[in-house]
């Protein structure tokens, strides 16, 4: 089952949404559905693309918080390493403009 077809999958959106919205009640509060989405593509299946519906399910709801802080935490040091110095001062009081 291909990746595109995964993210498509009426079934698939709502496991996502269910799960998005118990991380958002035990542990994450401001987590969103684009956040859970992006660390499964990314995370699970980057490298093992579940071959049914049931084990794309199975592994939406195993991806535990910790799974999601990592690759969010990951993919926000792989952004912030390709942004110019400038970009940051908004975050640090620089200079306005």
């Amino acid at each position: 089952m291909s990746e595109p077809f995964l993210i498509r999958d009426k079934h698939i959106k709502l496991a996502i949404a269910l799960k998005t919205n118990q991380l958002k009640r035990e542990e994450l509060s401001s987590l969103t559905f684009e956040h859970v989405e992006n660390a499964l593509i990314g995370l699970k299946w980057s490298k093992h693309h579940p071959g049914t519906i049931h084990e794309a399910i199975n592994d939406i709801f195993m991806l535990s918080a910790n799974e999601v802080v990592q690759y969010l935490s990951s993919q926000a040091v792989i952004v912030g390493s390709q942004m110019k110095i400038n970009e940051f001062n908004d975050l640090i009081g620089g200079k306005k403009e």
